[in-house]
């Protein structure tokens, strides 16, 4: 169960239950959804939340390039989801050395 979850505004890592404090609080004082961390609107479409996540690899946060790193690797594209773990990983991010570890183990976007 994962306990936290990345925001698609400013790609923070914010727990279950302050995002649920933070509906609880915005449903009873008939308030919009906001990010419980940045308190900006939440983008309402993938390609909106895609958007903002591109803006913060470009703002060099680790967390967003782990992201994209992930999508990458979804798409198969494995070449760009090791430049976006090393990245990452370089930055301090320690999720991105593990999936550039499981990279390596598979042979995915590296030289064999």
């Amino acid at each position: 169960v994962q306990k936290s979850g990345m925001t698609a505004c400013c790609s923070k890592l914010v727990c279950k239950g302050c995002t649920y404090a933070n509906q609880k609080r915005e449903y009873e004082g008939r308030l919009g959804y906001k990010c419980p961390f940045c308190r900006k609107a939440l983008p309402k479409t993938y390609e909106g939340s895609n958007k903002n996540r591109m803006k913060r690899v470009e703002a060099n946060d680790p967390v967003a390039m782990n992201r994209e790193g992930l999508n990458q690797y979804a798409k198969g594209d494995y070449s760009k989801a090791f430049e976006y773990f090393t990245k990452a990983a370089e930055l301090g991010d320690a999720e991105a050395h593990y999936q550039l570890s499981l990279l390596y183990n598979d042979g995915h976007g590296v030289e064999k």
